[in-house]
């Protein structure tokens, strides 16, 4: 005797196909894209499983009826992170810059580098200058 599946259907989810929006609000398609795309949390406790996670705050948003660029939202400025982590980042004195798509440079208030990608987080070791 066969066994029914249940559950939910969803179709699949092309990541290089995500088109920019003009709003500051993150659509569903583009906050599951970026889970997807990262699926660990960002560096701060070094943790690397799925939490539930906030996009992190896009560059400042202008509305395009306000000369602001069109698609100023998309996949490559966003980046989930925990409650905790965007906290960090907000008022920790973290700096943080996507340098390509999904991969995350953070650095600590006393200069150490760290690079967060699909993989986790991995510290970028100090070298004299």
């Amino acid at each position: 005797m066969a066994r029914a599946l249940s559950g939910t259907v969803k179709p699949v989810i092309d990541l290089a196909g995500q088109v920019p929006v003009d709003g500051y609000e993150v659509p569903d398609r583009l906050r599951e894209a970026a889970h997807l795309r990262t699926p660990c949390d960002v560096p701060l406790r070094h943790q690397h499983r799925p939490k539930k996670r906030t996009p992190t705050t896009p560059p400042p948003y202008v509305c395009p009826d306000d000369d602001g660029p069109p698609g100023k939202t998309a996949l490559h400025n966003l980046g989930l992170m925990t409650r905790r982590s965007h906290r960090i980042k907000t008022h920790g004195r973290w700096q943080v810059r996507q340098v390509f798509n999904g991969v995350l440079v953070w650095r600590s208030p006393h200069g150490r580098l760290y690079i967060v990608n699909h993989t986790g987080t991995h510290p970028i070791p100090h070298t004299a200058a």
